[in-house]
């Protein structure tokens, strides 16, 4: 990560032209590395490369979108399988951030990659993932506000109400 900040940080005095080069340079070899460290499923390097990246997610060509994107799936997966839910979250709101934000700057490039690794692998759809995420993110954002609880306890009490409403008449009620 301090490679990253030190390749941009020359450029910064310069014309806009050499600092983008730059980023651009330090974007397709973190990219690089980040692929290596996905092949031989060294996830730890991969997550932090991914993080890395994504802070130059505006700089990405569509590719390098798919990959930060499988990046945080495969760590979401290991952080599901393993439990750990903080590593889990946060790595939900890191793909729907990147996704938003590409999506947003390059859609038909963008969704052309997505369609092009979909050929590849025909279980990822980044689409529907983003669609998931965002839900589960929602869910958890209305947890810990107390909006999710508070819903579900006024429900509870309004079936509670609704199932008193009438009491069985005496003649009516079962034999004890």
């Amino acid at each position: 990560m301090l490679g990253a900040a030190l390749a941009v940080v020359p450029g910064c005095g310069s014309k806009g032209g050499n600092a983008e080069a730059s980023v651009a340079e330090s974007v397709e070899d973190q990219n690089t590395q980040l692929a290596a460290a996905l092949n031989v499923g060294d996830l730890r390097h991969a997550s932090e490369m991914a993080d890395s990246m994504s802070l130059f997610v505006d700089d990405f060509t569509p590719e390098q979108t798919v990959q930060v994107l499988m990046a945080f799936l495969s760590v979401h997966n290991d952080a599901v399988a393993k439990g750990d839910r903080r590593r889990d979250l946060e790595t939900l709101r890191k793909y729907v951030d990147v996704y938003d934000i590409a999506v947003g700057a390059n859609p038909n490039d963008t969704r052309a990659a997505f369609a092009k690794a979909k050929k590849l692998n025909p279980a990822v759809d980044f689409d529907s993932v983003a669609r998931s995420f965002r839900e589960r993110l929602s869910q958890y954002d209305a947890i810990q506000d107390g909006s999710l609880v508070a819903a579900e306890a006024e429900q509870a009490d309004s079936a509670a109400k609704d199932s008193v409403t009438e009491e069985i008449p005496l003649e009516l009620r079962p034999a004890e």
